[in-house]
Parts: C-alpha cells; sequence; structure tokens
C-alpha cells in the first residue's frame, strides 16, 4: 500500500496497468509536490502517453451527439530545466460521439487547452475540478469557449 505524500507507484511499470480506481485513489493520496517531482522524464512521457490513450474510452456518447471540435491540449514541462517553455501537444477530435487521437493538423484546433502534466493527472482521475483549475490559471482555454465549457460532461474522470 502507498503512504500519503510517496508517489512510489509512479516509478513502477505498472502505471499502465492501473485500473481508473486505483489511480485516482494513488493520485489522491499523493501530495502536489510530490506529483510534480515525479512527472518528469520518462514517468512524464508514459503518464500522459496513457491519459490521452484511454481518453476515448472515457468519452460519453451520448452527451457527445452533436458535439463537433478539433481540440489540443498542450502539456507544458516538455524541456524539463533546460526549456521549461516547451509544450507536448496531444491532439483529438470528438465528432459524432467518438473521441479519435489526431496527429498535429496544419490548421488551427477549435479548442486549445493548456496545462501542467500534474493538473491533467489530477483532472482526469477528478483529483481536481477543471473550472477550478482554471480559477486558479492552472489550466488555460483558448478558442471556443461555449465548446469548451461542455468538455468536464463529455468525459468521465476518477473512478466510474
Amino acid at each position: 500500500m502507498t503512504e500519503r505524500g510517496s508517489a512510489g507507484w509512479l516509478e513502477s511499470d505498472g502505471l499502465t496497468a492501473l485500473d481508473a480506481s486505483e489511480l485516482a485513489r494513488l493520485v489522491d493520496r499523493t501530495s502536489e509536490r510530490e506529483l510534480r517531482h515525479r512527472l518528469i522524464g520518462g514517468v512524464r512521457e508514459v503518464a500522459l502517453r496513457e491519459i490521452f490513450r484511454r481518453m476515448p474510452e472515457y468519452l460519453r456518447p451520448a452527451r457527445a451527439a452533436g458535439f463537433d471540435a478539433v481540440i489540443t491540449w498542450q502539456i507544458t514541462g516538455a524541456g524539463g530545466t533546460g526549456r521549461p517553455d516547451a509544450v507536448d501537444e496531444y491532439w483529438i477530435r470528438v465528432h459524432d460521439g467518438r473521441c479519435t487521437p489526431l496527429a498535429p493538423q496544419p490548421t488551427p484546433p477549435d479548442i486549445s487547452i493548456r496545462t501542467d502534466p500534474t493538473t491533467l493527472l489530477r483532472i482526469v482521475t477528478g483529483n481536481e475540478d477543471p473550472i477550478l483549475a482554471v480559477l486558479k490559471q492552472r489550466l488555460t482555454v483558448h478558442g471556443d469557449l461555449a465548446q469548451a465549457a461542455r468538455l468536464p460532461k463529455l468525459f468521465t474522470t476518477g473512478p466510474p
């Protein structure tokens, strides 16, 4: 069992095998400082890849009916200490009740979301409210704000 404040689970190869409930519990029990410290380098890459791989599984198709948007997620801190302003981008399209990963597009997205990996992990596990993250200036949104406001209702977060 992981102690509160410890993020040893982030070092394990089992990160990709954690189910949503266990991941949410572990994120909740890990301090903000420890998450930020651990979500760098290879662990960061694995965590982000896993979040975006699972994103189509968490779409609520009925709620996404009639929604059509290309969304880019800009995750800060990709450059580590050398280039802290660098970002990783993940593109998705939500259309016809489906979520599809995309390669970067030559045209601007409908919605652009920028955050750090810790805030993203806390939001997708249900441990942080995305609206509060915006108010705390830990997450920024550009583009079609009316569509962006619907995003939290389109995806399940946290344990089922």
